[in-house]
């Protein structure tokens, strides 16, 4: 395998050239950037990554746990590609895995990110008490929490006015004429599930309305978490009229049941989150949108501050979200 000095000697440079040229630690004249990239590509040099974080005491590595990677719903990759080409822009590498919103998951990951030793942490928290969680918070290491404000802990946090967004969306169903207005929320979802809830309840008081809690049901995260959801309100009587759901992969349940019962046509949908395919969806789906590509820009942006200013003022940062309605024969 070539060494710097190899490509130091082609190159017709000096080690610390080299060095600044393949580090980008320092400013080289375009001419001799050109001379050493050609002569490294030439020799097929790689940086030894692993040295280079023991002499610098950074692996330019940040890891990120999110729920799911689902298709249905382009939400959390939104998120992972801001994330993801904000830090590239400053030479870091992304990690990513997802945690079912299962706890044990999380710890999982954590204690792999750790052996890997990671620079810092993008986090969309699952529920329950995390020990490795707890050992990365002790030894000060960078940490935002995206999505959902940190149960148990403090720190950075970066999400979207979960509350504001649900009641935008229940405000507008209200203002239509629906009288008994459900909602479906996502099971551990820490407080997302309570934003939503209060977004939905202030929506009803606001309006001279109380929101009835027999018209409120949960599910995991999962097409199947939809349908059982609506199912549980459908067994209720009287029925809603219309439903505020908390994302995309448990509407497609909610729709599922609906169409099976036949009450698309009596049981207005509206969505958190928004995907290009709702506007050929069979039914009219208005939707939240939430910001997910600035969530993830923000995330990694406020991640690189703190890794800068580790002692800096921590930040809660909720982006706002906007109403897109869908009509039919619009």
């Amino acid at each position: 395998m070539a060494t710097m000095h190899e490509v130091a000697r082609l190159a017709n440079a000096s080690i610390a050239t080299v060095s600044a040229v393949l580090n980008r630690s320092s400013y080289v004249s375009p001419e001799l950037m050109k001379r050493v990239e050609e002569a490294a590509e030439q020799l097929d040099y790689r940086v030894n990554l692993l040295a280079r974080s023991l002499k610098q005491g950074s692996t330019q590595i940040v890891g990120m746990l999110i729920p799911e990677i689902a298709m249905l719903d382009p939400f959390f990759g939104e998120v992972v590609q801001g994330s993801e080409i904000t830090l590239r822009a400053k030479n870091y590498s992304l990690l990513l895995g997802q945690t079912h919103n299962r706890v044990e998951e999380q710890s999982r990951h954590i204690a792999a990110f750790r052996a890997r030793s990671i620079d810092g942490l993008l986090l969309f928290q699952a529920a329950g008490r995390d020990e490795e969680l707890e050992k990365l918070i002790a030894v000060g290491k960078a940490i935002v929490f995206v999505g959902r404000l940190p149960d148990g802990v403090e720190g950075d946090v970066v999400a979207t006015d979960i509350e504001a967004g649900t009641y935008m969306g229940v405000e507008h169903l209200l203002a239509k004429g629906h009288r008994r207005v459900g909602l479906i929320t996502q099971k551990d979802s820490l407080s997302v599930r309570d934003f939503r809830l209060k977004g939905w309840s202030s929506a009803h008081t606001d309006t001279g309305r109380s929101a009835q809690p027999m018209l409120h049901a949960e599910g995991e995260l999962s097409v199947s978490g939809g349908r059982h959801a609506i199912l549980q309100l459908l067994d209720r009587k009287p029925l809603p009229d219309a439903l505020f759901v908390d994302d995309l992969v448990l509407c497609i349940g909610v729709v599922q049941a609906l169409q099976e019962r036949g009450l698309t046509d009596r049981i207005e949908v509206l969505s958190s989150d928004d995907a290009d395919w709702l506007d050929v969806f069979h039914i009219p789906i208005s939707t939240i949108v939430q910001p997910s590509h600035e969530v993830g820009v923000t995330a990694a942006d406020l991640l690189l501050k703190r890794l800068r200013s580790p002692n800096r003022r921590r930040e809660k940062i909720l982006l706002k979200p906007t109403l897109k309605i869908r009509e039919k024969g619009k």
